[in-house]
């Protein structure tokens, strides 16, 4: 039982720029992502058509259509140069065979596969559409996201990592209109208390628990059930919870393992289903060099800080492990949509010194630091300047620093490391327009 919505507002999605480009240039594009992210109101409501056709769009839920598809699958899926859209692939997997015939037999035959969970059908990808496939995530709604109109504005990270140092104060001086300015401060400040999942939009903050409840019962009922036989659905709800009470910490699997009183290796299990279905990502430890002494264990988090709070039941948007978490989930949509992404990690030595994440690619890195406050001084860039001083002693360029925090002001905290509040640095950049 899908769970039920009201009609919400059609916010525009930064994934569809990137998901045209690969639509042109790939045979088949697979789509994946989280019940409940929006992938379906993405590639019928968003998706212009792609040429002079609309989109065939077919969705395996229904068991009469995958009866009707399974009889004959290459001719019922051969629309010649109409796009295809398979949704819920997932549910019949075999149904890969013929696209990867049809992908084969002329360049014309366009495929775009939804699914929620993924393990069954990224398996069947990599055997059966291997370089032929490009694959793209769809995250929960970023905040640069809750705009309204037809096209997502350029969010002010953006402008940072393209532009690195030199954009930080043409940021800071383009301050938005006050009643922008109150806008999103309104709207990230929804966001870290409610997370980005679309469905949402429209309800009372007094119905929103219990959206969250029932998003929970689908998923164990439904999620898991495409990705692997679980004998024992009210000790891995547990787990679940557990490792959102856990977010923003170093895993520690056997700490996990003792509190449900199993082994390891069912831990490990709960791991891996648990970010297969995007509930929850590992953080690997940022590498510099091989004689660096860093910690080696990853940090977990929780993908949206809204089902975070919900699960483990913290009532406070200062909690610094939730505000995190929302950072995180910021980060983690904003690399969705990037044609290159970047890596991200965290920094953490023996001694100590830490930085909560770091973007890197090639020369160019950005670390931030995530403070659950409404004002920061120097002092709180004491970690960015010692991690970016000491990347300089290897690299031509050493990076960017930012400390994100839930204030107003872009200020300049230390050379090359910048004070930034999150509506900004996940916002649009210079004067956003009140929608």
């Amino acid at each position: 039982m899908d769970i039920a919505s009201p009609k919400t507002v059609l916010h525009p999605r930064a994934l569809v720029p990137l998901l045209r480009a690969r639509l042109t240039h790939r045979p088949v594009v697979v789509l994946t992502g989280a019940r409940q992210t929006g992938k379906t109101t993405l590639v019928r409501d968003l998706l212009p058509s792609a040429g002079a056709t609309k989109p065939v769009y077919l969705t395996l839920d229904d068991p009469d259509e995958r009866l009707r598809l399974a009889a004959d699958p290459v001719r019922r899926l051969d629309y010649g140069d109409r796009l295809v859209i398979l949704d819920e692939v997932q549910k019949a997997p075999a149904l890969l065979d013929a696209v990867k015939l049809l992908a084969d037999r002329r360049a014309g035959h366009r495929f775009l596969l939804l699914g929620s969970s993924h393990i069954l059908l990224l398996d069947r990808v990599r055997e059966t559409l291997a370089g032929r496939a490009a694959l793209l995530e769809l995250w929960p709604m970023a905040l640069i996201e809750a705009a309204t109109g037809d096209v997502v504005p350029e969010c002010a990270l953006d402008a940072v990592w393209r532009d690195g140092a030199a954009a930080l104060p043409r940021l800071a001086s383009a301050d938005p209109p006050a009643d922008s300015a109150r806008a999103w401060r309104s709207r990230c400040e929804d966001q870290l208390r409610w997370g980005g999942y679309p469905g949402l939009e429209g309800l009372p903050e007094a119905e929103r628990p219990a959206w969250f409840r029932d998003y929970r019962r689908t998923y164990l009922e439904r999620d898991l059930a495409d990705l692997g036989r679980v004998s024992d659905l009210d000790q891995f709800a547990l787990a679940q919870t557990l490792f959102a009470a856990r977010t923003a910490q170093l895993l520690s699997l056997s700490d996990v393992a003792r509190d449900l009183g199993v082994a390891v290796n069912t831990v490990k299990r709960y791991v891996r289903l648990l970010e297969l279905s995007y509930q929850l990502c590992l953080l690997r430890p940022f590498l510099p060099n091989l004689t660096t002494r860093l910690v080696k264990s990853p940090k977990v988090y929780w993908t949206d800080p809204g089902l975070a709070r919900i699960l483990t039941e913290r009532p406070s948007l200062g909690d610094g492990a939730l505000y995190e978490t929302f950072v995180c989930g910021q980060l983690l949509r904003w690399r969705g949509w990037q044609p290159d992404p970047p890596g991200l990690f965290f920094f953490r030595t023996q001694a100590g010194r830490e930085v909560d994440f770091v973007l890197a690619q090639g020369r160019r890195c950005l670390a931030i630091e995530v403070k659950a406050a409404t004002k920061v001084s120097g002092a709180d860039a004491s970690g960015l300047r010692d991690f970016l001083k000491d990347r300089g002693t290897s690299h031509d360029s050493p990076g960017v620093g930012i400390v994100v925090y839930r204030g107003r002001e872009i200020s300049e905290l230390a050379p090359r490391v910048w004070a930034v509040p999150d509506w900004r640095l996940f916002g649009p950049v210079g004067e956003a327009k009140e929608e």
